[in-house]
């Protein structure tokens, strides 16, 4: 890899600096979000013009390496365009810098990572809109919908890891994170839920498949200590978000299929009402979605630590 030198090895750091001053590590973006929108009726009295997707800080380890990782290309581009250091940096250069991007073939979703990055670490607020850049579409996304080589390797060494992200569909990040202490139990014995804390400092217990359930206990019964980690590593080419994707097209059939036998959800082992958080439009949306129970759509959701029917189809109902 290319070292960065000069101005553009200044802007670098300096950019890498604020980032790091935005770390909040730990914390929960879901409280800092309420406190947050707190502080703006307070302020104004009302939530018109509040964005909810602004939160001061990075809360995310694996945000925090996406966005440094962006700052190199645009560290490099400041530099050859008489940039001294990062303060001198401004929205014009920014905006600049962004339609370049666009410009040179990179995807929607690439650029919008740029732009994300960029207005963190600078404190700008551009959008696409104000930009004139392309909107990103799920149509174009081929990140876990197309087979690749990475697939067609059978990762041995990883195969209970493998497992355990089938069953219970958490991020890549929660599989080294995993405890047997995290781990929900029926009276059986029998592993029925993984306790998980991701996105935005969320809790949540990711229901296991009934499929799995049996290879799931088996594994963690082999654990040594109950207040360690399952699994010390995981291959950084498994593609997770394909397991992700899988689970929840599982979870929607079993709970489909539960729910037409008259049986209990989840194998009669957790409580859909701690799944369901229908909000907004979609509590209006009647008794199905898409085809499916709207209750069911909405439990696969709170599954898969969202609150949303949307996304359930739109970000990982594909591998059907």
């Amino acid at each position: 890899m290319k070292k960065l030198k000069g101005a553009a090895k200044r802007i670098f750091g300096g950019l890498q600096h604020r980032l790091s001053d935005l770390a909040r590590f730990g914390k929960s973006k879901h409280e800092a979000k309420q406190v947050a929108r707190e502080a703006y009726i307070k302020e104004h009295g009302t939530l018109e013009g509040y964005n909810p997707a602004k939160v001061d800080g990075i809360f995310s380890i694996g945000t925090m390496e996406t966005y440094r990782a962006a700052m190199k290309p645009f560290a490099e581009w400041c530099a050859a365009h008489k940039v001294k250091n990062a303060a001198q940096i401004t929205r014009a250069h920014a905006a600049a810098y962004l339609l370049e991007r666009e410009t040179k073939g990179l995807s929607p979703w690439t650029v919008s990572r740029d732009m994300a990055a960029i207005n963190k670490a600078l404190g700008f607020d551009l959008s696409k809109k104000e930009l004139g850049l392309r909107s990103r579409k799920k149509s174009e996304i081929t990140r876990s919908r197309e087979e690749t080589e990475n697939d067609r390797r059978r990762f041995s060494k990883y195969q209970d890891q493998i497992t355990v992200a089938r069953a219970c569909g958490c991020r890549r990040a929660s599989v080294t994170r995993i405890i047997p202490n995290d781990c929900v139990r029926n009276s059986q014995g029998q592993v029925v839920g993984i306790r998980l804390v991701e996105k935005g400092g969320k809790e949540r217990v990711a229901p296991v498949l009934n499929d799995f359930k049996e290879r799931v206990t088996s594994i963690v019964d082999k654990a040594q200590e109950a207040a360690r980690p399952l699994f010390t590593a995981y291959d950084s080419h498994i593609d997770n978000h394909r397991f992700r994707a899988e689970y929840c097209a599982a979870l929607l059939r079993q709970l489909e299929q539960e729910q037409a036998r008259g049986k209990p959800w989840f194998g009669g082992d957790l409580s859909p009402q701690n799944y369901i958080h229908l909000s907004g439009r979609d509590k209006h949306c009647g008794d199905t979605y898409r085809g499916h129970p709207t209750q069911v759509v909405a439990a696969v959701s709170g599954a898969m630590g969202h609150n949303r029917l949307e996304i359930v189809f739109s970000h990982y109902n594909y591998t059907e």
